[in-house]
């Protein structure tokens, strides 16, 4: 199968026309790898070296700084985690770079299947001379080959008008939204065979390289616990007392499984309304078919005999749609969830520059009425002028009008 184009490959090629180092992370078999070879053979010609060969690993963990000196030219590190060694010696070699011409710009591109929180040393020894960038899984976007349209982009940017999108197989877009490998599997089975595969190789390699991990096997109970209530707020104290973990652990392992992108924490929004705001962070899994792999379900049958988890699933999938557009959208906002005391709630705000705010709620029926625009409505007047647009998503074709700066709009649209 030919490769399919990643979104973010133009931001990436970018930031190594201005930084010394840069750092893609992203969970385990998202296209990292293929991303940065491709980058190294055709848009920025670079040495690829993976730390995934013991050979070269040992080499560069027996004498790091020697390593690096053998390059001569730019140098593609591929899952640096697995050599930390590596970080002084970067450091200081980026310094002395930048009193070359080119400042020493594009030198180091790295890779690696940790958040840059997972790597303090390799994120003090590099801050100010290293761009961060994010490969997720494919987003629907991308396995529908539309480079052009980004919904985040369009939400800012444009006013909706009226328009009828094509019917689409949701559930069939929201399966092959995810890891490239799954893309050519085509059966359940084989679907759950390979997540099985897939977390316990993580919990295994690298839950053991970035932390000492006393009780590896509470992590898929917990996984599964945060799977069940997808779409909830975080509520710790009963993690810890469900997976019979001290609150300082359960808040350790939680934090480790959200920086192996196995999770995704969505942090509450605020502004100054004048109610009372619940600050708890909303959970996701990072991935629909882990998700059905860790809740034995089959999202096919989903809607008819679970509207209610169906309806959670269908929140999950905008919200990590949402956060793999950000990655590549040239729009730059950050992804929240509003939520107050009383009961006002908003599924997600998109707050992108001078504090515009777009609102975003999810139902996963076929029509929309009035009813589901009254969280919206009372957003948008206590932010005034603030207020970008509020849409409502759902299974429909028609992208209709519901108020001044209301639509509900079909779920296609985020790819559309």
């Amino acid at each position: 199968m030919r490769a399919l184009a990643r979104l973010a490959e133009d931001r990436i090629v970018q930031s190594l026309s201005a930084f010394p180092v840069v750092y893609i992370s992203g969970p385990r078999q998202s296209g990292k790898t293929t991303l940065a070879q491709h980058i190294a053979s055709t848009r920025h010609k670079a040495t690829y070296i993976t730390f995934d060969d013991i050979q070269i690993r040992s080499s560069a963990q027996r004498d790091p700084e020697a390593f690096l000196r053998s390059f001569d030219n730019p140098i593609v590190l591929d899952e640096i985690q697995m050599a930390p060694e590596l970080f002084r010696p970067l450091k200081i070699i980026v310094d002395e770079n930048r009193k070359r011409k080119d400042g020493g710009r594009g030198q180091f591109l790295l890779t690696g299947s940790a958040s840059v929180m997972a790597l303090p040393k390799l994120s003090d020894a590099l801050v100010g001379r290293m761009a961060l960038h994010l490969l997720l899984p494919f987003a629907a976007q991308e396995i529908q080959k539309n480079k052009k349209h980004h919904f985040i982009n369009y939400v800012f940017e444009k006013n909706w008008k009226f328009d009828r999108l094509p019917k689409e197989n949701l559930l069939e877009v929201m399966i092959k939204a995810s890891f490239p490998e799954l893309l050519t599997i085509k059966n359940s089975s084989s679907r759950y065979e390979w997540c099985n595969s897939y977390i316990n190789t993580i919990l295994q390699r690298d839950v053991r390289a970035l932390m000492e991990v006393e009780k590896v096997g509470i992590l898929p109970d917990m996984l599964r616990l945060l799977g069940a209530r997808t779409g909830s707020l975080l509520n710790e104290a009963n993690l810890s007392r469900d997976t019979a973990l001290n609150h300082i652990t359960t808040k350790r392992y939680r934090l480790l499984l959200e920086n192996l992108f196995l999770t995704l924490s969505i942090p509450a929004w605020s502004n100054n309304l004048g109610k009372r705001l619940i600050k708890a962070p909303k959970v996701y899994l990072n991935d629909l078919n882990l998700l059905s792999y860790l809740l034995n379900i089959d999202f096919h049958e989903l809607p008819q005999k679970n509207p209610t988890l169906f309806g959670q699933v269908l929140e999950n999938f905008v919200a990590i749609e949402l956060n793999k557009q950000l990655t590549f959208s040239k729009v730059h906002s950050r992804l929240y969830h509003y939520r107050t005391s009383s009961g006002q709630e908003v599924d997600f705000i998109l707050e992108g520059s001078q504090n515009h705010i777009v609102g975003i709620e999810v139902k996963a029926k076929n029509k929309v009425t009035n009813k589901d625009f009254q969280h919206l409505e009372t957003l948008k007047n206590g932010l005034g002028e603030k207020f970008q647009c509020g849409v409502v998503f759902y299974q429909g074709v028609d992208v209709l009008p519901f108020g001044e700066k209301l639509w509900a709009v079909p779920l296609s649209a985020l790819w559309r």
